[in-house]
């Protein structure tokens, strides 16, 4: 009685087996045509579609059911690929090309379902409708074409044969959703071109200018030039902030809060193609992100927000079509936060230094520099202080105090009408061009940052003046040395 059981134990593991292995190869019936279980036959190894090297193919030509068809081909000589669509909007990824390419040449070791399907069963697996025609050019002038029929009852996994074939095939998840890819799908939506940039180190050493605009704002960033960067001498920025501080960027600041953010900005679909209407999306009147390189150059269109989807919309100058974001950081967009985003107002090199003037309420102090190589070959400073020799040490530190004025808060308020500065600091430098911060009061204990004239919208309060540069003069002027910070 118990191996009974154990027997008929077996034989409802292996009905059951088999009645999920069916329902899974299986499509769903069209109309009310019931399968036949007698079609299904055992996988094989060696049942294969198509089997070509990519070197082989000339062009591969995509049909689908619904939407635009277009091509892929492959140069061999340069070893890329080209995308072609009637009215192309975008150029195609090259990674996904590269896979679709890859699927619709090797389809190889698939389960074979039927050898021989008669019409009824052609239509059952979706042959009467296929969602994908796909004809296989080879460089022998030869083609073939393969069809992709109906979707699998359960799964994403496809049926397809070779065009006018009765024996039928089920390809993979993965080569079914490949094989069946729309034009959208294919297009290469990215702002920054990964085969010229593939790496935020690349783009931060290959963009030379960075221009923003957004409503009356414009924020520009000029990087220099290795020679550049040499004269300037150690702890020069690799970045000059053009608009709208004429001072050296902060390196930190620009590549970690605006290269990086825009080096990530990667949408996932396109919104709209020919957008009829462009305000719907805060589009017509846009901030532009524009980088400049001696390779490529490309402007970013950044509109609205969607509160609901929690992204933006944005376009890429030349294509035609509306993307949205999700994923992106557009904080760079604020230009006030970007210039907070970095601890220094103005920067400079030393060695550029003629003198430094200081005008502090009423009274002016300029400290004079000499600049010199020694025996060493090591740059030195001579310096004086209101004509009175001072040590190089201290030169050097009541410059440093100098550079130390920088923002301890922010505010919306402007330089009050009609007022002068109560204390200004101005760097003139030896090709003859002057940078000056002025301060003005706003209250008894804070000033408001200005720079050549324009508010920066930062605050220094008095206490931290005092600290930082008034109590230098100080102390040089009852002879002492000044502190290393």
């Amino acid at each position: 009685m118990r191996r009974s059981y154990i027997i008929i134990g077996i034989i409802v593991v292996v009905v059951l087996a088999a009645g999920i292995a069916a329902l899974y190869l299986w499509p769903e019936p069209a109309a009310e045509q019931e399968p036949d279980d007698d079609t299904i036959v055992a996988a094989d190894d060696n049942n294969e579609l198509i089997n070509e090297t990519r070197d082989d193919v000339s062009r591969i030509d995509f049909t689908p059911l619904e939407g635009a068809p277009y091509s892929i081909s492959f140069d061999v000589e340069e070893k890329e690929y080209e995308f072609e669509t009637a009215d192309a909007v975008f150029p195609g990824s090259e990674s996904v090309m590269r896979s679709i390419y890859a699927s619709a040449t090797t389809l190889i070791n698939l389960t074979r379902v039927i050898d021989e399907a008669d019409d009824e069963q052609l239509d059952m697996f979706g042959f009467n409708e296929p969602v994908m025609i796909i004809k296989v050019n080879l460089i022998d002038e030869t083609y073939r074409i393969i069809e992709v029929g109906g979707m699998q009852v359960a799964g994403r996994a496809r049926y397809a044969r070779l065009q006018n074939s009765r024996e039928i095939f089920l390809l993979s998840e993965r080569h079914s959703t490949l094989l069946t890819q729309g034009v959208n799908e294919v297009y290469d939506i990215s702002f920054i071109p990964l085969s010229i940039f593939p790496d935020i180190e690349t783009l931060v050493f290959g963009i030379d200018l960075i221009h923003l605009e957004t409503g009356d704002e414009i924020f520009e960033i000029r990087k220099r030039s290795e020679e550049e960067l040499i004269e300037g001498g150690l702890g020069t920025s690799a970045y000059q902030i053009m608009q709208p501080l004429v001072a050296e960027g902060n390196d930190y600041m620009i590549q970690n809060t605006i290269m990086e953010n825009v080096f990530m900005i990667s949408p996932e679909s396109i919104e709209s193609i020919r957008p009829q209407d462009l305000t719907i999306y805060g589009l017509d009147e846009p901030s532009r992100l524009t980088l400049e390189s001696e390779l490529w150059s490309g402007t970013l269109l950044v509109g609205a927000r969607d509160i609901e989807r929690d992204g933006r919309f944005i376009m890429i100058e030349g294509h035609d079509a509306v993307l949205f974001d999700s994923t992106g950081d557009y904080s760079f967009l604020n230009i006030n936060i970007s210039r907070l985003r970095s601890s220094l107002i103005w920067l400079h090199s030393i060695s550029d230094i003629s003198f430094v003037s200081f005008d502090l309420e009423g009274t002016t102090r300029v400290l004079r520099m000499e600049h010199y190589m020694d025996e060493d070959d090591k740059e030195r400073v001579r310096g004086w202080l209101d004509d009175v020799e001072i040590s190089e040490t201290n030169a050097r530190r009541l410059y440093m105090s100098a550079l130390s004025v920088t923002q301890t808060g922010e505010t919306n308020e402007n330089i009050p009408a009609g007022a002068s500065p109560a204390y200004s600091i101005s760097m003139h430098k030896t090709d003859g061009s002057v940078h000056t911060m002025e301060l003005y009061s706003l209250n008894e204990s804070q000033f408001l940052i200005a720079h050549n004239g324009t508010s920066t919208g930062f605050l220094i309060t008095r206490m931290s003046l005092q600290q930082n540069l008034l109590g230098r003069f100080e102390i040089l002027d009852a002879g002492g040395d000044l502190p290393a910070s």
